[in-house]
């Protein structure tokens, strides 16, 4: 099934794999008369990709790798008009320059611009994680050049629809606090707090958090306070307030479910008996929650 779908162009194993970039290079395998040696000066990188920096550590450990085994893994091309252009595999051509080759091996497909830029997002995150913003970037030009709803991008890429609307809720923050995502100076926790206070208080409350290197726990009561400004009393005594001492197995189950469900979760117990509360700071991220429940 693989090899027939692979045939009809790379649109047809978008749609019809969840795992895309495994399903075609088990493809691969059989179809090796696409396989192609071309001039490595010639090939360009792709306009789509949606990873905007490489780790030069990481693509001088592949080049290394390359000098002494080869490049294992063809990369994927597709040509337009006279040019040809990388769909997959920009770290193995940056490396394999590094590594002095000459030609490079290509695995030739067709592929529309919509299908270029989906399997390029979809490699990036199955073999090396895209930062938040990148992801989510990429996210809004396929929604936004294509037409597409978030549910069509979340089947094509294999997630959640909640999980997209999430990430695009991100590039709603200032520019400096996107950029200090994509930097992991603060982290999607930190980030979802903060979009749950007014837009022209996000930079101060960020600005805060770097000086002060606030938890997300810390943040989430800074944003709890914020609901009382009209009452400081109350928001002080929210701010300062200490979490009662739990149980050691309590803490692990809390943050087993912080792990699962991403956002704030906490057990009150006492007496056998109890219960659990779990955050949400918008209708998004309670459908997301929903979804996770399900």
């Amino acid at each position: 099934m693989a090899k027939k779908v692979l045939g009809k162009g790379l649109g047809a194993i978008i749609t019809t794999s969840p795992t895309p970039v495994a399903e075609m290079e088990k493809a691969f395998i059989d179809e090796r008369d696409r396989v192609v040696a071309l001039d490595i000066d010639t090939i360009k990188p792709n306009p789509d990709q949606p990873r905007t920096t490489f780790d030069e550590e990481e693509i001088n450990g592949l080049a290394e790798s390359i000098r002494s085994m080869g490049l294992l893994q063809p990369i994927l091309v597709r040509k337009s008009g006279d040019e040809h252009y990388v769909v997959a595999g920009e770290r193995r051509l940056r490396a394999s320059k590094i590594a002095g080759l000459r030609t490079i091996k290509c695995i030739m497909i067709e592929a529309n611009e919509e299908d270029n830029l989906t399997y390029a997002l979809i490699e990036n995150i199955q073999r090396a994680n895209l930062d938040p913003i990148e992801e989510a970037k990429a996210y809004r030009v396929l929604i936004s050049r294509f037409k597409l709803k978030q549910q069509d991008v979340a089947q094509k890429v294999g997630k959640d629809r909640a999980t997209i609307a999430n990430l695009l809720r991100l590039l709603g923050l200032p520019e400096q606090i996107q950029r200090a995502i994509s930097e992991g100076k603060i982290t999607v926790g930190h980030a979802k707090a903060l979009l749950a206070v007014p837009h022209e208080k996000q930079n101060a409350m960020f600005v805060e958090i770097l000086e002060k290197g606030l938890s997300v726990r810390a943040v989430e009561k800074m944003v709890e306070a914020e609901k009382y400004t009209d009452d400081p009393a109350v928001a002080k005594r929210l701010q300062s307030r200490n979490p009662v001492s739990k149980d050691a197995h309590i803490r692990k189950m809390e943050e087993m479910l912080v792990s699962q469900l991403g956002t704030k979760v906490e057990i009150r117990h006492s007496g056998g008996r109890g219960k659990i509360e779990i955050s949400y700071y918008s209708l998004d991220d309670f459908e997301r929650i929903m979804e996770l429940l399900k």
